[in-house]
């Protein structure tokens, strides 16, 4: 309710900018700058050699690879349709060797909505693992030894988790609307948040194209590199002295 025409405001992301001119009108568009945020390269990088005990700690079979996404229970981050799709796409291809890990949330909450959304739940349940909370220095290898990324979200205003991703040089798949283009742009493979169909074709494209999940891993790795923490503070710095 303080939002004025007279102040000078930061976004995250071009598309948080226009939702704020959109349900603000009395801002003016001049007065917005976006400056867009970063992965802590410090913590985010490739580091291959501390999957296999990430893979330990959090009792990955052996025999299994594994996708991963983090995410809490915010509907908008759209888990349930994520899992599900799993589900589907494991039962669709007779796939035995591929597990997903479900960072971030208090999983047993949404058990009850997957039994309903998902009749083959208890079924297939031994391959979702859960992991509840995720420590910092746990996500960059999660990231670094996963086959690809789920993140498809409602809404973001930004987008960290796939932007993390990327910078550990893992395959992403992302929704294609709000913020999350500004941030994955061609790298990952983009799709519709509320379609099972989309859902299930990306999860078969990387799963069956080892030369596509090495590509993207690639080009994720190559845009990650245009975000950074120094160039959002240079950026806010010439902005303040203007």
């Amino acid at each position: 309710k303080n939002l004025n025409a007279k102040d000078y405001y930061f976004t995250i992301s071009e598309y948080s900018k226009k939702d704020f001119l959109k349900y603000f009108p009395v801002l003016k568009s001049e007065h917005i700058f976006t400056t867009l945020l970063a992965a802590n390269t410090q913590v985010f990088y490739p580091c291959q050699q501390k999957v296999n005990d990430i893979r330990k700690k959090y009792k990955v079979p052996k025999s299994c690879k594994y996708i991963f996404t983090l995410s809490n229970l915010d509907p908008r981050k759209n888990l349930l349709r994520a899992i599900k799709t799993f589900v589907d796409f494991i039962k669709k291809n007779n796939i035995n060797d591929l597990v997903f890990l479900v960072g971030g949330s208090k999983y047993d909450s949404v058990v009850t909505q997957l039994k309903i959304l998902c009749p083959d739940y208890e079924k297939y349940k031994n391959r979702i693992i859960k992991l509840g909370y995720v420590p910092n220095d746990d996500l960059a290898p999660l990231y670094s030894g996963a086959e690809w990324f789920t993140y498809t979200s409602q809404y973001e205003g930004f987008g960290l988790p796939p932007l993390e991703a990327m910078s550990c040089g893992c395959p992403v798949i992302t929704s294609n609307n709000s913020s999350l283009p500004e941030v994955v742009g061609d790298a990952g493979i983009m799709i519709d948040w509320d379609s099972d169909e989309q859902h299930i074709e990306a999860y078969e494209k990387y799963y069956f194209n080892k030369e596509l999940r090495a590509e993207f891993a690639q080009k994720g790795l190559e845009r990650s590199k245009q975000f950074s923490w120094e160039k959002c503070v240079d950026d806010m710095v010439t902005i303040f002295k203007n």
